[in-house]
């Protein structure tokens, strides 16, 4: 298995995987047959513009997990930047193997770098409701909120 920050040529992977996690977030109107290709890319590029994320392939070059954040510019205090992580996934018969925790450590590390270089003040992690047992705050980590959702 190999690790790399993504690129456009990891686009189209991507934007399967981002299908399959937003399916499997448990809220009824992500759950599309299709989704705009064309905006996912946007993103995307946003991403590996300004974010700290990461592709997982198998030793036959098939995408396997992804991690994807981006800067953000805080809601009230526009000159603080945190990088958002907005998804991090394994596909099915790649979970509870080192996929996700050398995703996460490839973010971690990422964004601590992003951090010393004064490019962002701190970043994030979410939980899912339906996300594996992940210890964060074992992980420098300190919870924060818990969101709730009606029409999911």
């Amino acid at each position: 298995m190999i690790i790399t920050a993504i690129s456009k040529v990891d686009y189209e992977d991507l934007c399967d995987m981002m299908t399959e996690f937003a399916r499997s977030a448990g809220v009824s109107d992500l759950n599309k047959d299709t989704y705009d290709r064309t905006y996912a890319k946007n993103v995307l590029l946003r991403c590996e513009k300004t974010g700290a994320s990461f592709i997982a392939r198998d030793k036959d070059n098939k995408a396997i997990g992804m991690i994807l954040s981006m800067r953000v510019q805080e809601l009230w205090i526009p000159n603080i930047i945190r990088l958002r992580e907005l998804a991090w996934y394994v596909r099915e018969e790649h979970r509870h193997t080192t996929v996700g925790a050398r995703l996460f450590a490839a973010y971690k590390n990422t964004a601590e770098t992003m951090k010393d270089q004064g490019k962002i003040t701190g970043y994030t992690m979410t939980k899912l409701h339906n996300s594996d047992n992940f210890d964060y705050e074992k992980r420098g980590f300190k919870f924060i909120e818990s969101t709730y959702m009606v029409g999911a």
